[in-house]
């Protein structure tokens, strides 16, 4: 359970990826990609979450599997739901497989045969 923000505003970067539900070589992958799906907060070599974006983005999920009869037409049962769907964070692809090129490799034997 992600704490409350207001009692612990940031937690650790391995308890937000098992609120996600993935390994820590993903999360922390996702993090150096830039695709994880809230800011982080970098210190040093530390790596916390704030607890509200953390919720923020569970909540936004959970709306959008179960949606209530009240979310998708307001107070009139009569009306259209909304044309335009809800924004949600995707991972950006052309990110996930950019490579940065290898520094050049010295030569041996201070290049002496």
């Amino acid at each position: 359970m992600i704490p409350d923000p207001a009692t612990r505003a940031c937690i650790t970067a391995d308890e937000a990826f098992a609120e996600l539900g993935i390994d820590r070589t993903t999360g922390y992958r996702a993090i150096k990609d830039g695709t994880f799906p809230v800011p982080v907060i970098r210190v040093g070599r530390l790596i916390r979450v704030p607890t509200a974006a953390l919720r923020r983005l569970l909540d936004a999920d959970d709306d959008l599997e179960n949606p209530t009869v009240t979310d998708q037409y307001d107070d009139d049962p009569t009306t259209e739901p909304p044309a335009t769907p809800a924004l949600r964070l995707v991972p950006r692809p052309e990110m996930a497989h950019q490579r940065t090129q290898a520094a050049p490799r010295p030569e041996r034997n201070g290049g002496h045969p």
